[in-house]
């Protein structure tokens, strides 16, 4: 694996990750997202579905850790994460909640 990022911090991110792209609900990581990782990212976990989580978080980080990185480079830089704090996936739930209450949604 490469050593860019902590096992437990990519690991927490995937788990969060996930479970917002089985809710449908990724678009903050989205906007982050300048280089459109997160549709390869789509594409790879669209294409193992039938994995369970604990399985599929180290099939993604053996098999794509190279598009994770690079997603988590786009967030690191554009989101202005602070990676020591987000550790867990509730950690990442946190952040992903304040970002989404930041949103300025036109009035209906």
């Amino acid at each position: 694996m490469d050593k860019r990022y902590s096992e437990k911090f990519i690991t927490s991110f995937l788990t969060f990750y996930i479970h917002h792209f089985n809710a449908d609900d990724l678009e903050v990581i989205s906007q982050y997202d300048v280089d459109h990782h997160v549709n390869e990212l789509n594409a790879f976990i669209a294409w193992d579905r039938s994995f369970r989580l604990k399985d599929i978080v180290p099939l993604l980080i053996n098999r794509h850790i190279e598009i994770i990185n690079l997603l988590l480079d786009d967030l690191i830089q554009n989101a202005d994460l602070a990676v020591d704090t987000l550790d867990t996936p509730q950690a990442w739930e946190n952040w992903y909640t304040e970002q989404k209450n930041q949103i300025s949604y036109p009035d209906r």
